[in-house]
């Protein structure tokens, strides 16, 4: 997928308005906010949590039930760090994000945004962790048993 295609898109969302010649830039100017694009930042540079010398999503340890929960899977694959990381951290794209807008977006374009996030999550992941090494992977939806996903986990743990 291209960019091209992306703004072909853009310009078919917004055709109630006067888009001809608008880049990426132009859509995020006119339809955008500084609130979306810091709501956004979270989605491209996620916070990361360490847990049992396993790393997560922030957000998928809220509370000791999901504390309690990740212990239990660990405890059910026989101290398998590996499998425990990649049974919590495999996202789907869209709905593992969103709630609005779905089917919206073509599988292609979900596709791109789930390989933008891969791209990003392995930096983001290298910057926090220096000395582990990270495995992050765009998945088909035959692998995910039903949308586009993004996996990480550690190798070697």
């Amino acid at each position: 997928m291209n960019e091209n295609f992306l703004i072909e898109h853009l310009h078919k969302v917004y055709s109630k308005h006067d888009t001809s010649n608008f880049n990426i830039l132009d859509f995020m100017s006119a339809f955008g906010s500084p609130l979306d694009a810091l709501v956004y930042s979270r989605l491209f540079w996620p916070e990361f949590i360490e847990f049992k010398e396993m790393i997560f999503l922030k957000e998928s340890i809220a509370d000791e039930d999901d504390k309690h929960k990740i212990a239990e899977t660990l405890k059910r694959y026989g101290g398998d760090k590996t499998k425990t990381e990649q049974s919590f951290n495999l996202i789907e794209v869209p709905s593992g994000l969103f709630s609005h807008g779905l089917g919206d977006t073509t599988e292609e374009e979900d596709r791109w945004l789930a390989e933008q996030l891969s791209e990003m999550w392995l930096r983001r992941l290298q910057f926090l962790y220096t000395n582990r090494k990270f495995e992050v992977m765009v998945l088909d939806p035959e692998e995910t048993g039903g949308e586009v996903g993004v996996i990480f986990y550690q190798l070697g743990s």
